[in-house]
């Protein structure tokens, strides 16, 4: 079910996919959540089939043809966990097409990918009218980042659970924060650890 552009991902390794008829049946569309148990589940499967060669630009292949798929075709979706695989540009037009997923967990976002990854993240929150919880965690966000952050939150009105864990801010994004959530009546839930 992986298309063109998710086989593309994985030529550079010399990934020989089944040419199986199609399915029986939409297996995707009985996925519901997509968690890091994927990543565990990837990378135990490449230790254990010895035709590979495993490194972590084969198993990121792996997680982003996987979850760009799982983003265009599980019409149920609804909980995402994305990791620094997240600064792809499939998964960023996948994400940014889904209408289904309410809860989106993002992590460990490297500083090279930070800025394109929060620009589409604040294009997912002005367009998702789905999106209720947000989880961010050891992301260092800095003063820009909280600012991009803080757009986006002023113009969604769907969001209701916000949870920044172990992120770095600065104390001039801190005071624009606290400043915001004491401010904020859409969000139910506020968290903010470290």
């Amino acid at each position: 079910m992986l298309n063109a552009k998710e086989q593309a991902l994985l030529v550079p390794f010399k990934i020989t996919l089944p040419s199986h008829p199609k399915p029986l049946f939409e297996y995707t569309s009985y996925i519901l959540s997509v968690t890091n148990a994927l990543y565990d589940g990837i990378r135990i499967w490449l230790l254990s089939n010895q035709r590979y060669k495993v490194g972590h630009e084969l198993e990121n292949a792996f997680k982003c043809s996987l979850i760009a798929m799982l983003l265009r075709t599980s019409k149920n979706l609804k909980y995402l966990y994305l990791d620094e695989i997240f600064c792809n540009q499939l998964i960023y037009e996948a994400l940014y097409e889904n209408t289904t997923i309410t809860s989106i967990d993002l992590y460990k976002l490297n500083s090279n990918y930070k800025f394109t990854a929060m620009d589409v993240l604040v294009k997912v929150l002005y367009k998702n009218s789905t999106l209720t919880s947000l989880n961010l965690g050891s992301i260092k966000l800095g003063f820009e980042g909280v600012n991009m952050l803080l757009k986006a939150l002023h113009q969604n009105s769907v969001l209701n659970s916000l949870n920044i864990c172990d992120c770095w801010i600065d104390a001039e994004g801190g005071n624009v924060l606290a400043d915001f959530l004491c401010k904020n009546t859409t969000l139910d839930r506020k968290e903010e650890k470290d």
